[in-house]
């Protein structure tokens, strides 16, 4: 269930890092710099390769009928 933080942020995109990636399962977190963890897929992302944890990068913020997931994720740094 999305927060109305999220539900402001929605579209923007926000900066964090990459707090669990799972390449098995193909999906992970992304800790936000301000609130709670992001979930992801790798599809979400521009390469694979970027999703190591603990690599910052930022991302656009969707809400789902199951929470907020980040899209468009992008190296930074």
């Amino acid at each position: 269930m999305a927060k109305d933080e999220d539900i402001l942020n929605e579209g923007q995109r926000i900066f964090g890092g990459v707090n669990y990636y799972s390449p098995i399962k193909g999906y992970g977190f992304i800790r936000r710099e301000k609130g709670r963890d992001v979930f992801f897929l790798w599809t979400d992302a521009a390469s694979e390769s970027i999703l190591i944890e603990g690599s910052k990068v930022s991302f656009v913020l969707t809400i789902s009928s199951k929470g907020p997931r980040a899209n468009e994720i992008k190296r930074e740094g």
